[in-house]
């Protein structure tokens, strides 16, 4: 069973104008011959756990981030070999993390239950046994910590003795007793957050931070005064950029005076040569992504910041002297979760590559502990961020943990009515989104289909048919159903501004998730509910049709009382029609070219949002426009995937924006299924769907005529396969290398094609 008793030191905690500092908590105990010992702990918050002065914890932002009134996580140490004969000490740090998520109180994450940070701790070895309500506590070094805001580290009160068997804490305080009866209990099984890589600055110069503001609407609501953080100075310090924007912390590396104190600042951008931050408009100036570290002058000394992360490209260092602004005062540890990579991809056009590399490096970035939507402003966990980058995530990286760890949050946060958040965690209210619950459905889908994971299915099942009823529950008279959000960020257009209609959008998705849905409980042996959506899909099919399909094309919902004149065919509702299986056979044809007529008439530039850029590429490369798709993807001007690239972005941008235009995120996931593209097209390395098996592989590449060769790797858990096209001439040689017990396939298309060469291999 898994430790009860949750303590806190005391109850006060931390705002922005009210620094709380974390408290540490420390037992001492003696054990000789000690052949089996283990430890357990779980934490409202984050934890840092210390042995004998030595941090041990298993990852950053331990153990997890979840709505502590929702779920606790926790994590289990072995100690056995770890453990001195004689006197050892267990230290605990607290960080707020989402027990007190000070820069999430915009999103309301638990504006109405937020408290110190907490955590319930046993250890257990042969002959000693005592629990967290054991331990002493007193407030530490670490001043304000935030996940989003950041980090005050004042060393000069710091104790290395704290850590030590020899300290007396009899003046130390008692924990106070909280209660968690109420929360689920769970083990952390996904792979941790760690320090992936790091990365040394490309160059650092004198320079200004540029001047930021905070949104008006949240200066009463959220802050009414000066903070310990404090506004770093525009001048006098030095501009270090790290050459690519991602998730990480600083370390930093500097012999210090006594009481010399550094402020780190991080941003996404320079704007007109200055570095930026105004897109993270949401918190106040001196608590936005910024760290502070107190010297206290003893040699020289070394800074990560705990209990928080940045995305960020460019760090603005103030407070330190010329001598100490070297090129190695700072790097960034790039982190993210511990997955395996499963693809490569190279080819002759850099752009491509490029664009590939962006693309992963957001998803990378998204990847910390939740699937969030962005790792600089919000760090939050939308539902339909997640659904929207399934495929994908599953391509490229073994993610399925990843996936079950954040649906088990997500199932806890749902309501006897089958309603789910937005976000998780979150402490908002539950909503009726089709578009953003598809979550619950396509997260698991993809992990099977990609992983061959049947426990992911039987986990969720109940959950995604108790959602997916209550969808169900919302269809009005024409057998639509019209809720929420749809074709999220089309380009150049604000949020809610969709060219697809809503119904359309929101019926569609549901459409799909039956789908998956049949597929799903027909391989679990669920065959009364496999029956039963598909006999709802086929309601909603007729529905949708009757509403919105006119021969092949998608226009605007029939019914007078439903009627939007604004609504007219466009690329997404194509896109969605042919992907979804909305149109019959002999109307596909109208369709694709209707789909492609509308291109062209953005000279063949794409306009859709999120839902869109989802399926477009891969609905057309299924129709024989991949060359197509190519000049979309990499053509100079906005809007593309190059034209990103050509602005000087080394991350997926939130939205398509035109030059000089600003975006709210330098750094989302949600428009980076392209790189799945790459891989299932250009490559042709497809999981075969047909077979419900993840080895099963086809190999038919699309020979793009703009590039001369492409090659990638894939990796399942049988084997290796590699791929690689080159055109000769008139002639194309494809070679394709195995390695394992993986099945590979080639696609008829390319067996019949006698302008290709087809050599395959065993992969040394």
């Amino acid at each position: 069973m898994l430790p009860q008793k949750f303590v806190s030191a005391g109850n006060d905690y931390c705002t922005y104008e009210k620094n709380v500092p974390a408290p540490i908590f420390r037992k001492s105990f003696r054990v000789s011959n000690i052949k089996n010992a283990s430890l357990v702990i779980g934490a409202t918050g984050f934890y840092d756990l210390y042995l004998n002065g030595e941090k041990i914890t298993c990852g950053y932002l331990a153990p997890y981030i979840s709505n502590p009134d929702d779920v606790i996580f926790y994590d289990s140490y072995d100690l056995s070999d770890k453990l001195l004969d004689g006197e050892n000490t267990i230290c605990v740090i607290l960080g707020n993390g989402f027990a007190n998520p000070i820069g999430g109180e915009i999103w309301n994450h638990r504006k109405d239950s937020r408290c110190a940070p907490s955590f319930a701790l046993e250890f257990v070895s042969d002959d000693v046994q005592f629990d967290s309500a054991n331990m002493k506590w007193c407030y530490s070094h670490i001043l304000f910590d935030d996940m989003r805001c950041g980090v005050f580290c004042d060393m000069t009160k710091y104790n290395a003795l704290w850590f030590s068997s020899s300290f007396d804490d009899s003046c130390w305080n008692l924990p106070t007793m909280r209660d968690y009866s109420h929360s689920v209990k769970k083990l952390r099984t996904s792979p941790p957050v760690r320090g992936i890589r790091r990365v040394s600055p490309i160059s650092f110069e004198k320079g200004e931070l540029r001047d930021y503001r905070m949104r008006d609407c949240f200066l009463g609501m959220l802050y009414n005064g000066e903070t310990i953080m404090e506004k770093t100075p525009l001048y006098g310090g030095y501009i270090y950029d790290f050459g690519e924007n991602c998730a990480g912390v600083p370390k930093l590396r500097i012999k210090g005076e006594y009481g010399q104190k550094i402020h780190m600042q991080f941003c996404e951008v320079e704007f007109e040569g200055f570095p930026d931050y105004i897109n993270i408009d949401v918190y106040p100036d001196g608590c936005c992504q910024k760290d502070v570290y107190v010297c206290n002058g003893e040699g020289v000394e070394e800074f990560i910041p705990p209990f928080t992360y940045h995305g960020y490209r460019y760090c603005y260092i103030y407070g330190i002297t010329e001598e100490q602004a070297t090129s190695d005062l700072l790097e960034m540890i790039v982190l993210h979760n511990d997955v395996k990579m499963k693809t490569s991809f190279s080819c002759s056009d850099d752009i491509s590559e490029e664009i590939f590399n962006c693309c992963r490096r957001s998803d990378l970035s998204n990847l910390v502990n939740n699937i969030t939507d962005c790792p600089a402003r919000e760090k939050n966990g939308w539902t339909g961020d997640a659904s929207i980058s399934a495929e994908h995530f599953m391509q490229h990286y073994e993610a399925e943990e990843c996936f079950a760890e954040w649906l088990f949050a997500l199932r806890h946060t749902m309501d006897d009515s089958g309603r789910l958040p937005l976000i998780v965690p979150s402490g908002e209210d539950r909503f009726e989104h089709p578009v953003w619950d598809s979550a619950i459905v396509f997260l698991p889908y993809h992990a099977y289909i990609y992983s061959g994971n049947k426990d992911i299915i039987k986990d969720n099942a109940a959950a995604m048919l108790e959602n997916f009823k209550f969808h169900l529950s919302n269809k009005d008279e024409r057998g639509i159903v019209e809720k929420g959000f749809g074709d999220w960020l089309p380009v150049d257009c604000a949020a809610a501004e969709y060219a697809s209609p809503l119904g359309f959008c929101c019926t569609a998705i549901l459409i799909e998730e039956c789908r998956m849905m049949e597929i799903m409980f027909s391989a679990i042996g669920n065959y009364d509910d496999a029956k039963f959506v598909a006999e709802e899909k086929a309601k909603l099919i007729s529905a949708i049709r009757a509403e919105y399909n006119q021969n092949g094309i998608i226009g605007c919902g029939r019914t007078k009382k439903y009627v939007q004149p604004t609504y007219r065919p466009c690329q997404t509702s194509q896109a969605l029609g042919l992907a979804f299986g909305i149109f019959e056979k002999h109307e596909e044809e109208i369709a694709i070219k209707k789909l492609v007529d509308l291109i062209r008439e953005k000279k063949n530039s794409f306009d859709c949002g999120f839902l869109g850029l989802r399926y477009i590429f891969r609905c057309l490369s299924k129709y024989g426009y991949s060359d197509l798709c190519y000049d979309m993807i990499t053509k100079p001007s906005h809007p593309s995937y190059a034209n990103m690239i050509y602005r000087g972005c080394t991350s997926i941008w939130e939205r398509f924006v035109k030059p000089h235009g600003r975006t709210g995120s330098y750094n989302h996931h949600f428009m980076a299924d392209v790189s799945g593209w790459y891989i299932e097209t250009v490559i042709g390395i497809k999981v075969n769907p047909n077979y419900n098996d993840p080895d099963n592989i086809v190999i038919e590449p699309h020979f793009i005529t703009q590039l001369k060769n492409a090659s990638g790797t894939y990796e399942t858990k049988k084997g290796k396969i590699s791929v690689e096209w080159c055109r000769y001439d008139d002639r194309i040689n494809l070679c394709i290398k195995t390695k394992g017990d993986v099945s590979v396939s080639v696609g008829d298309k390319i067996l019949n094609n006698d302008k290709v060469d087809v050599f395959i291999s065993e992969l040394s």
